[in-house]
């Protein structure tokens, strides 16, 4: 340290900020205040840095503070989820898989151990078997990169008269996390946090892009829909890469008085209840006043922000039923750079074109309508609570997980929100179990932002099971939150045979003893008058953590139709002949 001050001066050592101080800055700059985490040794002089000016949350574990760090990313643009080294960063890999998959800046900060303690053998936490005659200090860095993610630890001073460079280096890669909407590890040796490095080099990063022939294309779509008399303007998930042109897209849907409708992935980000949304379309999964417009009259298609790769998933799980794909009259702008820019540009440019307004067409959308005295289960929840939404004028967010709680969600109609999104799950790839997580991310912008949005998880018995224990921090935080329980004691989805591990739960669980311990109050409900009454109580107060218990069957006529198809799809997949010959019977 004498080097440097001898080498630049006492002045110029005084003014120069800590590393922890570049931290609080780089993230603040983000405007972020929260951050997921489980603290530990190798972390603590982080969190010693972070805590005077940024809000550190803890988790129940570090796959849920990942998981948190999702959602927030989806709602607030970029997150940070703080770990200690090794046994703290290699649960968060589920959550970076997810993150990878969705496209979410998430940056995975973990504590290290300090640079001088490198080289001194084995150290706790390290991946290191005794007979082994060599120490990687590396597993975690390598594990997040082979999923493709950029890894990188930051390094002190290498020179004794000169400063580190670390701070920048940190700003380097959450530039890179926001601008390329990935995810992003960073190793933070824990005997740099508190030592002086160079002040942060910030860089005009929103360079205005012009993208050659865009008036050329949008002469062609303007022709197009000249020409035509059903357009649909169909959208994809990386539409909410860029929320300048979401709200683009809703104006020039409103300015046109064009019918819309989403993919799976991008579910939540319209409102479905607008007489022009068709809600999510999916081939044979999808509602009936969506698959007659769609097949039957569209005579022009729109397709913006759709994946370059098809997705199983999205595309009617190879049904032949989804005729997005091979529809013969559309312009499909599936947007190239990473936040589909030069689609924003091209929908700019319609704006200003003299298009015709479409008359306004009637959807054939049935009346929302159920029997007060209706039985609920998986094959009706989705119609209860689009009533129920309906009846109470509140808006939804709804939270469901994986299995039948997530394709029954598909028919779920979303409203428009300050929220930004109010269909919020993972898209069952890479994960599982992130419902409790990401409801309470939800419930920290909706409370931080004094929104008044209702958020709603719907789950079974496993997927509940599984992560209850995040209800800890619900009720250290005083969230408000409903959680639907469909609860049937078993792991239904997609289920061959009759082994042991389907069965999840069990019969004599007490969830009223097991939710009254976390604060939260418990209701059992069977029919859809019960169900509307309770919510409706609960929704007045709006306090706590409410779960309400619905018993379900596993019967087939207990499912919804999107359930039925995926354990025909699920059963075909596995090989069995009779699911075979009817799944081919769909195409």
């Amino acid at each position: 340290m004498n080097k440097f001050i001898n080498n630049y001066g006492q002045k110029y050592f005084d003014q120069l900020p800590s590393l922890s101080e570049c931290l609080i800055e780089v993230i603040q700059s983000k405007n972020i205040n929260d951050i997921y985490g489980v603290g530990g040794d190798y972390a603590a002089n982080i969190m010693k840095g972070l805590s005077e000016k940024i809000n550190l949350l803890p988790s129940s574990n570090e796959m849920h503070a990942g998981f948190s760090g999702c959602a927030q990313a989806e709602l607030c643009g970029i997150s940070f989820v703080l770990t200690t080294y090794t046994v703290g960063s290699l649960p968060c890999m589920s959550a970076a898989a997810l993150a990878m998959t969705e496209r979410l800046p998430v940056v995975f900060i973990s504590g290290a151990p300090g640079e001088s303690e490198i080289e001194a053998g084995g150290l706790h936490h390290a991946v290191h078997p005794s007979n082994s005659w060599e120490v990687n200090y590396n597993s975690a860095i390598q594990s997040f990169r082979a999923l493709g993610i950029r890894a990188e630890r930051l390094s002190g001073a290498r020179n004794d008269v000169q400063p580190s460079n670390a701070g920048n280096k940190f700003l380097e890669l959450v530039t890179y996390a926001s601008e390329q909407q990935q995810p992003v590890f960073i190793e933070i040796p824990r005997d740099l946090v508190f030592q002086k490095v160079q002040p942060l080099e910030y860089f005009d990063t929103n360079k205005n892009q012009n993208f050659s022939g865009v008036k050329d294309v949008a002469n062609h779509i303007q022709e197009k829909l000249k020409n035509c008399k059903f357009p649909l303007l169909f959208i994809g998930e990386k539409i909410k890469s860029n929320s300048k042109l979401l709200e683009c897209t809703k104006q020039f849907i409103d300015k046109f008085n064009i019918p819309y409708a989403n993919n799976f992935f991008a579910k939540g980000l319209f409102d479905e209840t607008n007489p022009l949304s068709l809600a999510t379309y999916n081939g044979v999964f999808s509602n009936k006043y969506s698959r007659d417009y769609i097949e039957k009259k569209t005579d022009f298609i729109l397709e913006i922000c759709t994946s370059i790769c098809t997705q199983d998933s999205s595309s009617a799980f190879a049904t032949g039923t989804f005729i997005i794909d091979e529809f013969e009259n559309k312009v499909s702008l599936k947007g190239d750079t990473v936040s589909c820019v030069e689609v924003l540009r091209v929908i700019e440019e319609l704006m200003t074109r003299p298009i015709q307004k479409f008359a306004s067409l009637e959807l054939n959308k049935s009346k929302l309508n159920i029997d007060k005295k209706e039985i609920i289960s998986f094959k009706n929840i989705a119609n209860a609570l689009n009533v129920i939404q309906e009846n109470s004028k509140e808006t939804f967010c709804f939270l469901p997980e994986i299995g039948n709680s997530f394709f029954a969600s598909f028919s779920f109609l979303t409203k428009s929100s300050k929220l930004k999104r109010t269909w919020l799950t993972n898209p069952w790839y890479a994960a599982m179990g992130t419902s409790l997580p990401y409801a309470r991310a939800v419930c920290n912008v909706i409370k931080s932002n004094d929104y008044s949005d209702i958020p709603i998880v719907i789950t079974g018995d496993g997927g509940f099971q599984f992560q209850c224990n995040e209800l800890i921090h619900f009720l250290k935080e005083k969230h408000f939150v409903i959680i639907l329980l469909m609860r049937n004691n078993i792991f239904h989805l997609g289920k061959q045979g009759d082994c042991p591990m389907y069965y999840c739960g069990s019969e004599n669980m007490d969830y009223k003893k097991l939710i009254e311990a976390y604060g939260g109050s418990h209701a059992k409900v069977s029919s859809f008058t019960q169900l509307s009454d309770k919510m409706s109580e609960i929704m007045t107060t709006k306090k706590g953590i409410n779960l309400i218990e619905i018993p379900c069957g596993i019967k087939e006529e207990d499912q919804s139709s999107e359930i039925k198809l995926l354990n025909l799809y699920i059963s075909a997949k596995s090989g069995d002949i009779e699911s075979i010959k009817r799944w081919k019977n769909l195409n």
